[in-house]
Order: C-alpha cells, then structure tokens, then sequence
C-alpha cells in the first residue's frame, strides 16, 4: 500500500512539472513573439530588405524568418499596431497574452480602449477572444453591444483552373493598383467595385516599360525620373535599370519630337515573358506584377538582345541586380540567388577563389571580385550565353551563322566551357575558313 502511495506522488509531481514547463514555454513564447515585433518595427523605420537586395518586409520575413506569406503579413500588421497600444504590448510581453490573441484585439483596440480590452482578454481562451472581438469595430469598449454586420463570413469558391488563373490575374492588376498586398476583404471589395474590362492588362504588349529622353547625363550618367511635375534624381543603379529595356524618345529640348526608338524588339519581350511564365525569375519571388526586361549580361559588358540573354524580373528585384545588393547565378532551371550583404549562414558555401570570380566576371553580370560569393563556377547558362555571344561576333565580322556556330562549338570543346568571351572569340576565328578571293 505504502508503495502505491509513493508511485500516485510521483505521476501527480510529474504531470506538474510538465504543465509548469509548458506554461512557462508559452510565457517566453509571448515574451519573444512581443520582442519580435518591436524589431520588425525597427526593421520597416531602417528598411532592412534594401541593402540584402530583397522586395520588402514581408520578403525578407518569409525569406530570412521562415513565415508563409498570410503569417508574414499579419505578424507585420500586428507590429505596427502594437507601435499605438502600450498597454497591450506590456501584456503581450509579460505572457498574458498569446500572440493569436494579441492579433485578434488589435483589430479593435485603441489607444482609448485598449486598457479595457486587456483586462476582458486576460483569462480567456483565443476562442473567447474571437466571440468577444466579433461584431466590434475599433474604437468600441467590450462591452458595447455587437453589430452583426461587422462579424466576418467565410466565403468558399470551387474554382475551375482557367477561373483560377483569372482571379490571379485580376488579384496581381489591383494590388498593382493600390501599390500593396489586398487582404481577402480588400479584394473581393476591389474585385466588386471595378469593371475588369476597362482595367489595366497584365498582358505583356512589348513596349519597352521605360522612356528615356535627354534626362541622362552623357558625361557623368546621372539621371533624373520626372514625378508629378517634379525632377527626382536617381542613382546608377537605377539608370542602368532603365536603360535595359528603353524606348529612346531623342532630346526633349527641340522644337519637334524625332521618332522613338526601342532597344529590345516587342517580338523577343513578348518571346521572353511567355518563356519566363509572367514571373520574376528570382529564387523565392512570386512576384507576376512591376515586371522589367534585364540583361544577365550588362549592355556595357558586350551583352546582346537575344532571348537567352534576357530574364523577366520584377522592378524592386531588378533594380537590386543593377545596384549590386543581389546576384542571380545558375542554369535557367536552377537559379540562385546570392544577396552580398546577408550573414554568411544566409549564403551558403564558402566563396569561390579570386582567379574563379575573375573568369566568371567576364560572362556573368552583376559580379565583383569584392563580393563573397556561394557560386563556385561557371554555370551552364553561363557557357551557353559566352557561345551566343560569339557567334553573334562572328557573324557580325561576315561570317555565314552555320560557319560561325561550327567554329564556336569547336572553340568551346577545346577550351573548356569556362573560357572568357574574348578567348572563344580568339580560338573561333582560328577555326574558321580562309576567305577565297575570286580571279
């Protein structure tokens, strides 16, 4: 008997340990949760994604801290919500308050009524809160009668793959629109409100998404972008953005406007959008809005117009290619993304040697030997983009394009498929014939 007694003791102070562990774990969970979104406001004053080379907050949460995009977006949303409500905050970082609960009370608090939603919420189970907050709007105190028409309904669609794909379509056009993220409400209120058919299409046209006149300077290159009638000037990155897929309207200083000119034809944009899927082509960017044309290869580093030299990117994934806080490496099937400014347990293995960056500086835009890098090599669309290139050269000396090709291929097998543009282009003209003069 004495025996059970003891053994009864012991599953009893077992069980107690464990429900103190897990409480105490649920404690430093708020605690953490609370602390987290004292930083992502620090993180949105100080814009952190900029200088990694990433889109947004929400990207570099989903990126770097792991969310979903519907998590990333409302642990942001509380964050800011929290900067106006101390009180909820304070027991937010005590534990008093799960995260699931602090994110249903900032929908209705406010600085007025915030202490007396605490002091309801406290106790009660995220199920409590939920009926508590429901039918209020903020502003209301808790114990305000509920309105019916602010309890949110559920709505469930059986969509077909081609309604699907419309509503995708539909969803990308007005978050373009309003200039962020529609949450479901939004949407489905924008969706109700505007004539589709008069909206702007996502279809790609094939002219070039920007117009450059005389607003670059020739000798120092500094632009300027006009806004609501006001000049703004921008950085190298930006001009260089601008200029990958241009449509050259001449000087505006003149007294008649000369004909407009389109650096890359609308027949290889249209080519390079349906080949890239209407998406930008950057690893872990799902963005199908704000897409650019780019160049792997710079303009300035002898890159071309053909296809295989151009990617879809969206505008903020591009404009951090030509700033250098983002690199885009690998086959077109296996793209990685290198970002020069992340934490080295971002990046990946160990950067390659100088001798390495040096050879792939030649056909790879966007990489300098100061940068760490994880790609260790030429890649296949690497070689691919140094053969094309050559045979563009080639052709361009007089050369018949089977000669060309057949000289190129002949080069790249003898040299290895990391050899410098220049180098192929040397071997390539050794292996074509003599040209015959005739009598």
């Amino acid at each position: 008997m004495a025996a059970r007694v003891i053994a009864d003791v012991d599953v009893h102070e077992d069980w107690r340990t464990v429900d103190r562990a897990l409480r105490g774990i649920a404690r430093q969970r708020a605690a953490l949760d609370a602390d987290e979104a004292r930083w992502l406001r620090e993180a949105e004053r100080l814009r952190i994604w900029r200088p990694l080379g990433m889109v947004s907050a929400l990207d570099y949460m989903e990126r770097v801290l792991g969310y979903t995009p519907h998590a990333a977006h409302e642990r942001l949303r509380v964050a800011r919500a929290l900067a106006d409500l101390p009180a909820l905050e304070a027991a937010f970082a005590r534990g008093q308050l799960a995260f699931s609960a602090v994110r249903e009370l900032t929908r209705v608090a406010t600085p007025a009524t915030e202490a007396a939603w605490v002091r309801s919420a406290i106790g009660k189970n995220v199920r409590q809160i939920e009926e508590l907050v429901a039918g209020h709007a903020p502003g209301d105190q808790p114990g305000d009668p509920a309105n019916p028409d602010l309890r949110r309904r559920t709505v469930r669609f059986d969509l077909s793959p081609e309604t699907f794909a419309r509503l995708r379509q539909a969803q990308a056009v007005l978050a373009d629109e309003h200039g962020s993220r529609l949450d479901d409400d939004q949407l489905v209120t924008a969706l109700c409100d505007a004539v589709l058919d008069c909206a702007p299409s996502g279809e790609p046209t094939g002219r070039a998404k920007f117009q450059i006149a005389t607003l670059i300077c020739g000798r120092c290159k500094q632009g300027w972008q006009e806004g609501s009638g006001v000049s703004v000037a921008i950085d190298a990155g930006a001009v260089e953005r601008a200029l990958c897929d241009a449509q050259h309207v001449g000087s505006i200083d003149g007294d008649q406007p000369v004909r407009a000119t389109q650096d890359v034809p609308p027949s290889v944009v249209r080519f390079v959008w349906r080949r890239d899927g209407g998406r930008c082509q950057t690893p872990g960017c799902r963005s199908a809005r704000g897409l650019e044309i780019h160049h792997i290869v710079g303009r300035a580093d002898g890159g071309t117009h053909e296809p295989s030299n151009l990617r879809l990117q969206c505008s903020a994934c591009h404009l951090a290619l030509h700033r250098d806080t983002l690199a885009i490496t690998g086959a077109r099937d296996e793209l990685v993304a290198h970002r020069p400014n992340e934490p080295k347990s971002h990046v990946g293995p160990t950067a390659p040697s100088h001798a390495t960056m040096a050879r792939s500086h030649a056909v790879v835009a966007h990489h300098r030997p100061n940068e760490p890098r994880s790609h260790v090599g030429p890649t296949k669309l690497d070689a691919t983009i140094t053969r094309a290139q050559a045979r563009d050269a080639l052709v361009k000396l007089g050369w018949n394009p089977a000669i060309a090709r057949a000289a190129v291929d002949g080069a790249c097998t003898y040299l290895g498929e990391d050899a410098a543009l220049e180098t192929v282009i040397r071997e390539a003209l050794r292996r074509c014939p003599r040209p015959t003069t005739s009598a």
